[in-house]
């Protein structure tokens, strides 16, 4: 490694000399008075709590994209919130991070996923149906690494849990999707918060299905997991809650009924 650090100060926007300071391995960025000497930009700044938030957020979404690599973050001199570098980083399972960044809840309920088909590759972590979310506030998705919104893979994600989920309940994920880079296109947005896919299409099946065949393993689990425990009648169909917003129907074989308005029921059907 090299012998010492280097440190860059930016001042009002003017950039200084790199020189040369100790520093024990990896990076420390330091943010004072943001936006000081443009007020136009600092007038629309949030309260302080805000804006930590954005930041933690932002973080957060770094962590999981890097479970190998520890962040620490302090704010006002005082340590606020640190991501342990995870042993466990590439492995099926990373208990650690997850639970670290969406809670503990969320690493127990997650399912490890990771398909490749088409020249795709999907990996990550969804919540089984029992673990919803009123909003869309642990939905993360990363294209090649970098984190992204786009609308037709949150779209397939949706039809995916449409019939394991209440009707209003969001579901919670972390998946990675992997693919050519000549297949989609980076510069669509000014923060690259958005990409193009070529396949747009193909990408959405892809996803739908690949995710739509990991949670039908957990709803036939709900199904055998429902006969064990009701009572053995004869002819009878037994009824089971699976979770939150989830209800499980006893007999394994099922036939999906007409949704009802407003509600969306995960594995009903009639024997």
């Amino acid at each position: 490694g090299d012998a010492h650090g280097a440190a860059l100060q930016v001042d009002g926007g003017r950039v200084g000399e790199i020189a040369a300071k100790a520093h024990a391995p990896g990076s420390t960025v330091e943010v004072r008075d943001l936006f000081f000497n443009v007020p136009a930009r600092r007038k629309f700044l949030r309260a302080e709590r805000t804006e930590l938030g954005h930041i933690e957020e932002w973080l957060r979404s770094l962590a999981l994209a890097r479970p190998e690599v520890e962040l620490r973050v302090s704010h006002n001199g005082k340590p606020s919130r640190r991501y342990k570098p995870d042993a466990l980083a590439g492995d099926a399972e990373a208990a650690v991070r997850l639970g670290e960044t969406l809670g503990e809840d969320f690493a127990g309920s997650a399912l490890r996923i990771d398909h490749s088909g088409a020249g795709l590759r999907l990996h990550g972590w969804i919540a089984q149906p029992h673990y919803s979310r009123a909003s869309a506030d642990q939905q993360y998705l990363y294209v090649n690494g970098r984190a992204i919104r786009d609308r037709s893979v949150a779209h397939a994600v949706k039809l995916a849990y449409q019939d394991v989920l209440f009707h209003g309940r969001q579901p919670a994920y972390v998946l990675f999707l992997e693919l050519d880079p000549t297949r989609v296109d980076v510069n669509v947005h000014p923060a690259k918060h958005e990409v193009r896919f070529r396949d747009a299409r193909l990408i959405h099946d892809f996803v739908y299905r690949t995710l739509q065949e990991a949670l039908a393993h957990t709803r036939a689990g709900a199904d055998v997991a429902a006969m064990a425990a009701a009572p053995a009648m004869h002819g009878a169909a037994g009824v089971a809650p699976a979770g939150n917003g989830v209800v499980a129907n006893a007999p394994a074989a099922w036939t999906p009924p007409p949704p009802s308005p407003g509600l969306r029921r995960g594995g009903a059907g009639h024997a």
